[in-house]
């Protein structure tokens, strides 16, 4: 009876090892910047990615990039602080709508709040707004059905990206302005702005995607909500992204 019962408990463990590993919030991510091109038009790229056991962190965010059918680029000068990927926008506020169609999490006043966050900057005139609901897929993002398209609109959805990619954020560099943004449905949220083990929250990577939306490139430093990892719940920014984004939008 005891030799049964060992079979029976050794046969479980080894089950569950079978299965395959669910990838949590502790497990290494990375983001990286590219460019591609949309119709003609030069395309910025941000993935923000997990690094899957054996690889190291550009290995991951290299193989993104490409799933996206974008090459990488060095990032730009920069101490500490993030740097900038080229993004000006010429109109102010930038209006942004989201598609909460698919969300495992609410996230439409989450989204709000990381706009407000940007626009409040003391010494900086950029701006953010909410254009409320839209049915709309964030036409740049690849992932959405059919060609990508310029539409002209900023928008953020809900989508199945490729596996181990947390959220693709897409801007134009030239001429138009406009940025989409998508994250993925594969892993899990939370709300809050707390660290619950095995979720990320669902406002520091909104915060930290909105920095690329408004024109900043990945900070050194981890003290910055652009730093390239996520390192837990995060939703106020540091003295070098308010440095940086009155840097580029000077006020007055």
């Amino acid at each position: 009876m005891i030799f049964r019962r060992l079979l029976t408990l050794t046969l479980a463990v080894l089950s569950i090892a079978a299965l395959p590993a669910v990838a949590t919030a502790s497990q290494r991510t990375t983001s990286a910047t590219g460019v591609t091109n949309v119709r003609g038009t030069s395309v910025y790229v941000e993935v923000f990615v997990q690094v899957p056991h054996g690889q190291t962190a550009r290995q991951a965010a290299n193989a993104a990039l490409a799933d996206q059918g974008a090459r990488p680029v060095q990032p730009t000068d920069q101490t500490d602080g993030p740097g900038f990927t080229g993004l000006v926008w010429d109109v102010l506020p930038v209006e942004q709508s989201y598609n909460p169609v698919g969300e495992p999490v609410v996230a439409g006043p989450l989204l709000e709040a990381t706009q407000a966050t940007w626009s409040s900057v003391p010494g900086s005139a950029f701006a953010m707004s909410s254009g409320g609901e839209t049915a709309r897929c964030p036409s740049i993002v690849r992932e959405c059905r059919g060609p990508q398209v310029l539409d002209g609109f900023n928008d953020v959805g809900w989508l199945r990206l490729q596996p181990g990619v947390l959220g693709v954020t897409w801007s134009i560099t030239s001429g138009t302005d406009e940025a989409d943004m998508a994250l993925t449905t594969r892993v899990p949220w939370h709300t809050g702005c707390t660290d619950v083990d095995g979720s990320f929250d669902a406002q520091t990577v909104l915060l930290h995607e909105n920095g690329h939306v408004a024109g900043l490139d990945h900070a050194t430093s981890p003290s910055s909500v652009m730093f390239p990892s996520y390192q837990g719940a995060a939703c106020t920014l540091g003295a070098l992204d308010e440095e940086a984004i009155s840097a580029l939008y000077p006020e007055g």
